[in-house]
């Protein structure tokens, strides 16, 4: 079972790993900007993300809303344009994780009931 802090972790790592894999495989910019992004980066995280619902314990599933936090952040300072508004665009950016936590949220319905409550 993941813990709070085991979620988290996974959560940002996920989130680093969309922005620097896609960038890496597709040479853009910014992640989102190539094909690869959409067809396997966030099919990918929605995978990591209902896996890691299963896997959390209680309602610590939620902190997959780190995911798009994470990335937006890597690719923040990965550029070297870290401007005067980037924590607003962290916060707004959570937003965008909802498909993740819909995901982490479904895989936490599919876990045992039993384990769900374990520490």
């Amino acid at each position: 079972m993941l813990d709070r802090r085991g979620v988290i972790v996974a959560a940002v790592v996920t989130g680093v790993a969309l922005e620097i894999g896609i960038h890496a495989l597709s040479g853009r910019r910014e992640a989102w900007d190539s094909t690869e992004f959409w067809a396997i980066g966030l099919p990918a995280a929605v995978l990591v993300s209902a896996v890691v619902g299963y896997r959390s314990r209680s309602s610590d599933w939620i902190w997959t809303a780190l995911i798009v936090p994470s990335q937006v952040m890597t690719m923040i300072v990965r550029s070297g344009e870290v401007g005067g508004l980037w924590p607003l665009t962290v916060v707004f950016s959570s937003i965008l994780s909802l498909p993740f936590v819909i995901a982490a949220f479904i895989g936490s319905r599919l876990r045992p009931a039993s384990s769900a409550t374990r520490h």
